[in-house]
């Protein structure tokens, strides 16, 4: 099956472009009108036909202001009715950049492979792009809808969060990057706490970003000295502890972190998801840390990538909210509250949203 996009000024010219072109037993998938109430407006007609359109002579035009046939950014092409104005720029349409789409639709190909092959059983005709698109669009907003937003409560008890996570997600800039909004733009009493005696200089990272903030910071070398910690800064409104990073696939980790945090009734886990992350690799650290019950995720390193539909669906399937986002090295900068609307925009249309924000 060939599918191809038509234009022109009116819907029956469009139709007649169709007719033309693809004959009376043309398809017709959607129709719609772009650029309403302005000069330019024309209506847009998505059509197919079963037989190879290459067997097919092209069709003749008499004026050629406008190219007869182009590929838009999903890949179908387009016809257009010729005019005689001069030809106008192309415009951007559609809810999703060409690199979000594609990565929504690897995943749902990967979740749909068992249908597949039975509708391939039955027909040998493959399906249909325009259907496919649409079926990417319906599961990758069905993935969005289940994503819940939450946050640190902000009540007047002590609040105590754990960053958790593998090696290699940012945990201690991000605590850094924590400690400075709670502090710089909640007015909060903030204190910082190392678990990390694993890597060379994390302790030493934690208490510079603390020396500029003026914040305390201890490091925690035993579970009796995270305990006594936290004693010690009873009068916190917020302590945040940074804890080594470890393979998500080494399961004696989460069984000691539970250790160490079982004598303080109220820790909070917070689990960071680095964005480049592998999906496969994803599914592990979700299911490693859910051992601990975590508060909310925060999903890291968004700068570094522009994949974003397995970060989507693994944070979906996990049921954990969203509470940050941090897209790059700058603290306090590149950090951000996660809110519903933006993160609906984000896993829609990708960076140009993140990049946008960063710039207001």
């Amino acid at each position: 099956m060939i599918i191809k996009r038509f234009e022109a000024a009116t819907a029956p010219q469009t139709m007649a472009l169709i007719k033309k072109t693809l004959g009376e037993n043309a398809v017709i998938f959607s129709q719609k009108t772009l650029d309403k109430g302005m000069p330019s407006q024309r209506v847009e007609i998505m059509a197919a036909m079963d037989y190879d359109m290459e067997t097919k002579p092209a069709p003749l035009w008499v004026e050629d202001a406008l190219p007869a046939k182009r590929l838009d950014t999903y890949g179908y092409e387009t016809i257009r009715r010729p005019q005689k104005t001069q030809p106008r720029q192309p415009k951007k349409r559609g809810p999703e950049s060409p690199e979000v789409a594609a990565n929504f639709a690897n995943l749902l190909r990967e979740k749909s492979a068992p249908w597949q092959t039975a509708e391939k059983s039955r027909s040998s005709a493959p399906l249909p792009r325009a259907i496919h698109h649409h079926q990417v669009k319906k599961w990758r907003d069905e993935l969005i809808d289940q994503i819940e937003v939450k946050h640190l409560c902000s009540s007047d008890r002590q609040e105590i969060i754990a960053l958790v996570g593998p090696t290699g997600v940012g945990k201690t800039t991000t605590a850094a990057k924590l400690a400075a909004w709670y502090h710089l733009h909640e007015g909060k009493k903030v204190t910082l706490l190392s678990m990390d005696c694993y890597r060379i200089g994390a302790t030493d990272q934690l208490r510079t970003y603390a020396r500029i903030m003026r914040l305390p910071c201890e490091v925690a070398v035993r579970k009796e000295d995270l305990t006594g910690a936290i004693a010690r800064h009873h009068d916190a409104d917020l302590i945040i502890i940074d804890t080594a990073g470890k393979s998500p696939y080494d399961t004696t980790h989460v069984h000691e972190l539970a250790d160490w945090f079982a004598p303080v009734a109220h820790i909070q886990p917070l689990l960071c998801l680095s964005a480049t992350t592998k999906k496969e690799d994803l599914s592990q650290i979700v299911n490693s840390y859910q051992a601990l019950a975590p508060h909310c995720v925060i999903l890291t390193k968004l700068d570094e990538t522009r994949a974003y539909a397995s970060l989507c669906q693994q944070v979906a399937a996990a049921n954990m909210p969203v509470g940050y986002l941090t897209m790059g090295q700058r603290v306090p900068e590149d950090f951000m509250v996660a809110e519903r609307p933006f993160l609906t925009s984000f896993f829609r249309q990708g960076w140009p949203v993140m990049a946008q924000e960063m710039t207001n």
